[in-house]
């Protein structure tokens, strides 16, 4: 773990004391690697290339078809179809960048996102148009539509499920059950001469949490407390006075879900997706597929909406109380939090 001061020394003027220091510990994806989860590259590969198949649902599941006659209907061929080509037209494009490397699949769900703005007529700017253009001519054979409008509403709808399918391989790549090299964490949590632990991460794994309750740290989150099969988020928790460990997912989580006619996401703790009850035993019906994360560029636009807006607030906050950053595992590639610190 290396450590990082968030400020430069010569600009100090004073040290913490001991009985009251707070502490930011700031997380990237590094951290989650010795446990065996994938790095971004490998994460990429498998969108692109591990075997993966839609069931009768909807629903995208690693492995092959097992079923022949739901073959014809499954669309993962062509969401690969359409992530290939984005892929080819990025590492194009990005060749004189200077800050730019392959593309990932965070570079890839944004395109989706490009896309998808565009077809719905949100984009803010005309820049998106001659992507749009592009990449219509590069799969026109997977496409229906006859006149160009056509094509491009086939186009708009194919990078929403490239989307869905892009959070669905991610989801499934980051559940993990060994966990490994996060020591250090307890020994922050856990130290006497820390007053406030507050983690930051990028993050969408649960590690974090488990490796803390595991060993008997409480940790708040940012939900209440168990309302049947769900914790709703609950931003006055933080105000806790028995908060001593806080924990800030500035990226949103693989076990984050949204329900229809609620406001507020929650955790899901049951067993059965399908089946969800809450104290009252109302049976709660998702809004959404996939649970609620940010992926790609267009995250920092989402910053600004609902609980993200209220993490990020959060964020700004402990940056004013705290002096110190230990930071881990993050290679600085979020400008909008880069401009943050």
């Amino acid at each position: 773990h290396a450590a990082r001061p968030a400020l430069d020394a010569s600009v100090s003027t004073s040290t913490p004391t001991s009985s009251s220091m707070k502490l930011i510990l700031f997380l990237g994806a590094g951290v989650s690697v010795p446990s065996g989860l994938p790095k971004v590259d490998q994460l990429t590969r498998m969108i692109l290339r591990s075997p993966c198949h839609q069931d009768a649902h909807g629903n995208f599941i690693s492995g092959r078809n097992p079923d022949a006659t739901s073959r014809q209907t499954d669309a993962t061929p062509v969401v690969r179809t359409l992530l290939r080509c984005i892929s080819a037209y990025d590492e194009r494009g990005s060749k004189n960048a200077v800050y730019r490397g392959a593309p990932t699949y965070e570079d890839l769900f944004s395109l989706c996102e490009a896309i998808k703005l565009w077809h719905l007529g949100l984009a803010d700017n005309s820049i998106p148009a001659s992507f749009v253009e592009s990449i219509e001519r590069a799969v026109r054979p997977i496409l229906k539509g006859r006149s160009l409008k056509a094509r491009i509403r086939d186009l708009g709808s194919l990078a929403m499920e490239a989307s869905r399918f892009i959070e669905s391989v991610v989801v499934g790549a980051l559940q993990s059950y060994s966990m490994a090299g996060l020591e250090l964490i307890l020994e922050l949590a856990t130290s006497p001469t820390i007053e406030q632990l507050n983690i930051v991460t990028l993050n969408h794994d649960t590690l974090i949490e488990q490796y803390l309750r595991q060993n008997g740290v409480d940790v708040v989150d940012g939900f209440g407390s168990r309302d049947g099969d769900v914790r709703w988020y609950d931003d006055r928790v933080y105000d806790s006075d028995s908060g001593k460990v806080r924990l800030f997912k500035l990226h949103g989580s693989v076990n984050w879900r949204e329900f229809i006619g609620r406001t507020r996401p929650a955790i899901f703790l049951g067993s059965d997706i399908g089946h969800v009850i809450d104290g009252e035993q109302r049976q709660l019906k998702l809004s959404l597929r996939s649970p609620s994360f940010l992926s790609g560029v267009n995250k920092a636009i989402a910053y600004q909406r609902g609980v993200y807006a209220d993490a990020h607030f959060r964020f700004h906050e402990v940056l004013r109380q705290c002096t110190l950053v230990v930071m881990s595992g993050y290679g600085w590639g979020d400008t909008a939090i880069n401009w943050r610190f």
